[in-house]
């Protein structure tokens, strides 16, 4: 069973459109939820993921390692400096005495020591698969369909010929799982929007 995406990084780094958008669509979701972390106004959050992927785009020939782990490592660390200096051009604008400049020198000591790596994605990655096959059939293919790809629990339901509340059933059953399997790795799990 195959759930990291097949990338092909000499199409990505000739400038492959098509390519570009596999990562795009494949990313764009999780990259959106980890900014948003951070950034207050989703507006905000939104125009800092186009901005990492346009800056893909410009620096595709530049891009090192041959893996979807090193894409996303890329992503990540590109995305976490932009929120970064988002937040610290921010923090200037704020009265000293605001709540909202302590939560933003907060989340800037936070993102600072944040470290990205290939290595970190490819054992959750790794970690992950361990925990799916572990899982029963039919809690697996659930949230496999409602992580992977993207469907609602009705629409889950409709296709397994189940209903939605088994569905969710299967989700809660499946979360719990993988937060016990990915412990070591939970916060940046959560981050990351895989849980």
């Amino acid at each position: 069973m195959q759930y990291s995406l097949d990338i092909d990084m000499g199409l990505l780094k000739s400038g492959h459109e098509a390519t570009f958008e596999q990562v795009y669509n494949a990313y764009y979701s999780s990259l959106n939820f980890f900014a948003n972390q951070y950034i207050d106004k989703n507006a905000d959050a939104e125009n800092l993921v186009q901005e990492t992927f346009l800056a893909l785009w410009m620096y595709k020939e530049n891009l090192s390692g041959n893996t979807p782990g090193s894409i996303k490592a890329w992503l990540y660390t590109t995305l976490k400096n932009k929120c970064l200096n988002h937040l610290e051009k921010e923090s200037h604008k704020l009265n000293y005495n605001n709540h909202q400049l302590h939560q933003y020198k907060i989340d800037i000591d936070i993102l600072g020591h944040m470290e990205i790596s290939e290595v970190t994605f490819d054992e959750i990655e790794r970690l992950l698969y361990q925990a799916l096959e572990q899982m029963p059939e039919q809690c697996r293919r659930v949230f496999e369909l409602s992580r992977f790809k993207n469907l609602k629990n009705k629409e889950i339901a409709d296709s397994l010929h189940i209903s939605i509340k088994a569905v969710e059933a299967n989700i809660t059953r499946a979360l719990k799982h993988l937060r016990i399997h990915l412990k070591d790795y939970l916060p940046l799990c959560i981050l990351l929007g895989l849980l």
